[in-house]
């Protein structure tokens, strides 16, 4: 079965989030079976559920059935869906619940995770929800759902992100992409001698990407922030050793200089080298092998492979990363919206709802028998999703890293600072912060 258009890719091909967002927010919201407050003789409670859209018309498309089943589960609770747009999505949360008219439940994100606990909108769900209910989880999963070992919010779909080769350029280059393997930094530099030799770079790095810098930073043995959250570690070997390869690889041409400089804005519009076919690897999500190649028909993409600094350390592919179902701490029905939860986290049904989204699921179980994706996307998430991790630093000050880092990083990257000084200086801001939240 064809693996659909995923969020992204359906965003991309329909120029944005604007017409989306208007298209979803105009659209009647979804609910139960109209009629009198009792069912059966039984009282009805009213919940509400905010998503954000993943199609052209997610209450038609992937909500109908969903509704349908969750209403002959649960005759006495009437859940109304509400597709909101993306844009100031959290903002507007916030907002809601300040103002008392918070959703019962809504998609949340799990980057935001520590802001939803700061703002006292989202509620625990551990001791709500049994051992059986979340069978289906890896623990990694289970993971990035909470925070300070209080579960959130149950994932529901993941982006799994891995490297991947340009098979072509690697034949140009003399490399077999049937064999290869740039597992370790050193294999990845010998590469990018070679790729130099012929003009192409060896991947992008941009300074604003927390991402890919954290995931390096595990690459290398290491964690950015220490597991109670009190302090950074910009200075201990593993963030030092990541961004000096970042130094080495804008030195060498490696990388395309241009996302060293600017802002995350400004460097949004800057060229896309591995889809022009000019750079040889790229850290891509699960369904790139399919709208990847939609987009460039020449391109002969293999998947790559976890990497480690030097084959010593745990292999890395990528940080656990998804949405998943909360429950607003206004919540007036939170035992309604628990059921909700119960009945949208059943492996069958995230796989029904990721199956309609052109979205990647969670969960082994869902996984291995709800699922029906292309052969080369389930073939990236067999291959990655192992090498997925999630700790303190995918969820400690998301957003403020990025800010914080992004100008000290280019600092180092253009020479007006060495690797040493911007991490001290990193190290310096980012622990006051810490110091305020703590």
């Amino acid at each position: 079965m064809l693996n659909k258009v995923s969020r992204r890719r359906f965003l991309q091909v329909t120029g944005g989030l604007g017409a989306l967002a208007v298209v979803n927010a105009c659209a009647a919201p979804v609910a139960g079976p109209a009629g009198d407050d009792v069912a059966g003789g039984m009282a009805m409670t009213s919940i509400t559920i905010w998503s954000y859209p993943r199609t052209e018309n997610d209450l038609d498309i992937v909500f109908k059935g969903l509704l349908e089943g969750f209403h002959a589960e649960q005759d006495s609770i009437e859940a109304s869906i509400e597709v909101q747009p993306w844009g100031g999505r959290r903002e507007k949360l916030y907002a809601a619940a300040a103002a008392g008219e918070a959703p019962d439940i809504w998609d949340a994100t799990t980057d935001t995770i520590p802001a939803y606990v700061e703002k006292g909108v989202i509620l625990a769900l551990g001791d709500r929800l049994s051992s059986d209910d979340l069978a289906n989880y890896a623990d990694a999963e289970l993971s990035a759902a909470s925070y300070d070992g209080a579960l959130l919010m149950p994932l529901f779909e993941s982006e799994v992100n891995g490297p991947a080769y340009s098979g072509g350029l690697l034949r140009e280059l003399g490399i077999d992409p049937a064999t290869a393997v740039f597992d370790t930094w050193d294999k990845l530099h010998a590469l990018a001698e070679t790729a130099a030799t012929k003009g192409y770079y060896l991947e992008s790095l941009s300074t604003f990407n927390w991402g890919e810098f954290i995931t390096q930073v595990h690459e290398a043995g290491g964690t950015v922030y220490s597991a109670d959250r009190t302090v950074s570690n910009f200075t201990e070997d593993a963030c030092r050793n990541t961004l000096q390869r970042w130094v080495t690889e804008f030195e060498n041409n490696w990388v395309p200089i241009e996302f060293a400089i600017g802002s995350v804005d400004e460097q949004g519009g800057l060229p896309n080298y591995w889809l022009s076919l000019e750079q040889v690897t790229a850290r891509v999500e699960d369904a790139a092998c399919v709208t990847h190649v939609e987009s460039q028909p020449d391109m002969e993409f293999f998947h790559g492979h976890p990497r480690t600094r030097t084959g010593e350390e745990t292999p890395i592919s990528g940080v656990v990363s998804g949405q998943g179902w909360a429950v607003t701490a206004q919540s007036e029905n939170p035992d309604a919206a628990i059921e909700w939860v119960r009945y949208m986290i059943k492996p069958e049904n995230v796989g029904s709802y990721c199956e309609l989204a052109g979205s990647t699921p969670v969960g082994t179980i869902t996984k291995a028998e709800f699922w029906n994706p292309e052969a080369c996307v389930l073939e990236h998430v067999n291959r990655h999703s192992g090498a997925l991790f999630s700790d303190q630093d995918a969820n400690t000050l998301w957003q403020e890293s990025k800010v914080v880092c992004g100008p000290q990083f280019q600092a180092a990257i253009l020479g007006h600072a060495t690797v040493d000084e911007a991490l001290e200086n990193i190290k310096t801001e980012i622990d006051a912060l810490l110091a305020e939240k703590a």
